[in-house]
């Protein structure tokens, strides 16, 4: 607030409260404070509590990437970025306007120290400010760990489709380069050099994802590398990923084609499973003396029970009437 305003302030405030003196109905009412609009950086809503949980998981040593821009974000959602940032200075003539700004940076401190393990919110609790928090935090954990950089680029150039989906693979490299972006730092910039810098970064990407794709893909892999420029990964993950789809659907109707084949092709055990042998009929006559030729299956005169056509069937080709020892089949096996 700069002086032009304090002096209008002030001005505003003297008028209103000789208009109250000279008014016989009574004290004047409260005029309203800056802060006390929302849109002021100062301004607390009921809802601030000092108790408040802004991010989900807490700073631990090895999560200040993730922790920092979350809990940036809920800061600027809560419009008390500036307490950390350094926007926001304390006042320095206003006592009011200064109490005001010492409650919402105590405010802040406490959800920068309620959002940390035990361990770290006890080695910060000398720092006055929050901002000192925040500057103590970056200074201890923000520092470019090459351990983890290669760490992540050897993940990166280990990370393979291999059993996975498309999108799960995609998902996993993915993941991989937005940490290590995190960890390095590195801003964008609009100059001619920055631009070709981008579009290389972006190849790159693309003809890692590409690389990493299982052999079943090299005819799409060949089809995009021949596209100039190069499409980005985005692009090249939805049409990787609208091919594994029509696979599944054609490998889906193989599938069924097969099982309905299946189910009405008859066995050929089946078809030519042999007859049971004949049997002989229960209580019939034996054998009279004057028989010449008597079968015993039906009992009968005048040919034998070897030449029985009525019953007997070929054990080989499954024929009944026929003699199985003239079968054709069986002379060929």
């Amino acid at each position: 607030m700069d002086s032009d305003e304090i002096k209008a302030l002030a001005l505003l405030k003297e008028k209103i409260l000789k208009e109250a003196a000279a008014s016989p109905s009574g004290p004047p009412a409260r005029t309203p404070e800056p802060w006390d609009y929302s849109n002021h950086p100062l301004y607390l809503h009921h809802s601030d509590q000092p108790g408040a949980i802004l991010v989900p998981q807490a700073l631990m040593e090895d999560n200040y990437d993730e922790w920092v821009g979350s809990m940036s974000m809920a800061l600027t959602i809560k419009n008390k970025i500036g307490f950390v940032n350094g926007s926001s200075t304390r006042p320095t003539t206003q006592d009011d306007e200064q109490q005001q700004w010492d409650r919402c940076d105590t405010l802040v401190k406490t959800w920068l120290t309620g959002s940390m393990s035990k361990e770290i919110s006890k080695s910060v609790k000398h720092c006055k400010t929050a901002q000192a928090i925040w500057t103590e935090l970056k200074e201890r954990f923000s520092q470019t760990n090459m351990v983890q950089l290669f760490n992540l680029e050897n993940a990166i150039y280990a990370c393979l489709q291999g059993s996975d989906s498309v999108t799960t693979f995609y998902t996993k490299l993915k993941s991989l380069w937005d940490e290590r972006d995190s960890v390095c730092g590195l801003t964008v910039c609009n100059c001619e050099d920055g631009v070709k810098l981008g579009e290389y970064v972006k190849n790159q990407q693309t003809m890692k994802f590409l690389m990493g794709l299982n052999e079943s893909y090299d005819a799409l892999r060949s089809n995009i590398v021949s596209i100039d420029p190069l499409p980005n990964v985005n692009k090249a993950y939805a049409m990787a990923l609208r091919q594994e789809k029509q696979v599944q659907a054609s490998s889906h109707n193989k599938a069924s084609d097969a099982a309905a084949f299946l189910v009405h092709k008859p066995s050929r055990d089946t078809e030519r499973a042999p007859a049971k042998a004949p049997e002989r009929a229960p209580g019939r006559n034996k054998k009279p003396v004057n028989a010449t030729r008597w079968c015993d299956i039906c009992s009968k005169d005048n040919h034998s029970t070897k030449f029985c056509r009525a019953h007997l069937t070929c054990e080989y080709c499954n024929w009944k009437g026929r003699d199985f020892e003239h079968c054709r089949k069986r002379k060929a096996d």
